[in-house]
């Protein structure tokens, strides 16, 4: 295991792809002793190569994803009312994370566009009431052209802004409000509030990330960030946008990109698809949650229904 990756990263930190990938084992309890070694004990986050997922349907790929990643930890529901899913589908279904005056569409699923997505994490939203620890992306389908992942290290920007931007790094300790009107749960209030950088008991850093939700959280809160919040997060977003931070992994038909979603940062470039629907781009996500933890948010709402 690339040991150095453990406290922060940065794309020369790799000297292939071989330092992050993993080929797929049956044997599904070992594959998961080994991701979460790369996971809690590396960089935080790892390719699984090789799932038998091309000759799959759809509906059989999902299946699949789930069971091979139970192991790993508990798969959580996503999606709202009856319409939920342990296994969601990222693909093109016609979502444009745009309005027609280009607008940021807040109510929008992005992931079900085929625009660049910016770096962020799951955690920052709490999406449908829940707090992922890993995010797994099985890909079913690749595009025709494009369609990368891009991760960014959590810490190493933590570490950035704490050499560069230390008076703006103390506000991104403190809360700030995140905009999930589009995946708010039932009875939750569609804003919540958390720390960008939280920093733990046992010196780790949690991170909850999405500078474009922050800035859509102040328009529906109707309290417009401060002028010195609104300096730290335009050093946030710079620090993110580095290209020298983020990592570019173009995945294959079969890998899978686990992340661990307290730490890793992941976006998408933009990309064309298929012509043949059958062939079109097709990721199934899984958000896991480490067994034994308990989701306390998304029961309440379970309650409710």
């Amino acid at each position: 295991m690339f040991r150095d990756a453990a406290n922060g990263w940065t794309q020369r930190t790799f000297t292939s792809p071989a330092d992050f990938r993993l080929p797929y084992q049956r044997d599904h309890a070992a594959l998961a002793r080994r991701i979460r070694e790369a996971l809690l004990g590396g960089p935080g986050f790892t390719v699984v190569t090789g799932t038998p997922v091309a000759s799959l349907g759809t509906a059989d790929a999902q299946r699949f994803s789930e069971a091979m990643l139970r192991h790993l930890g508990e798969p959580l529901p996503q999606g709202h009312g009856t319409d939920t899913a342990l296994a969601w589908l990222v693909r093109d279904e016609g979502v444009s994370a745009h309005t027609d005056d280009r607008r940021f569409h807040e109510n929008a699923y992005t992931s079900k566009s085929r625009g660049y997505l910016h770096p962020h994490n799951d955690q920052a939203v709490r999406p449908f009431g829940q707090d992922p620890d890993w995010i797994a992306l099985l890909t079913h389908r690749r595009a025709a052209q494009g369609g990368a992942s891009v991760l960014v290290d959590g810490w190493t920007v933590h570490h950035v802004l704490r050499e560069e931007f230390p008076g703006e790094l103390s506000l991104l300790s403190t809360p700030f409000a995140f905009d999930r009107r589009h995946v708010t749960p039932p009875g939750k209030p569609s804003v919540v509030r958390a720390p960008v950088f939280d920093v733990r008991a046992d010196g780790r850093v949690h991170v909850r990330c999405n500078a474009k939700r922050l800035e859509t959280a102040a328009e529906l809160t109707g309290k417009p960030l401060s002028p010195a919040r609104r300096t730290a997060v335009d050093a946030l977003k710079q620090v993110v946008a580095r290209p020298e931070l983020g990592l570019t992994i173009l995945l294959e038909e079969g890998d899978c990109l686990i992340t661990d979603d307290r730490r890793i940062l992941h976006g998408r470039t933009a990309y064309e698809d298929h012509s043949d629907v059958t062939r079109r781009r097709c990721l199934i996500r899984v958000m896991l949650r480490r067994h034994g933890l308990v989701n306390k948010e998304f029961r309440a709402g379970e309650k409710r229904r």
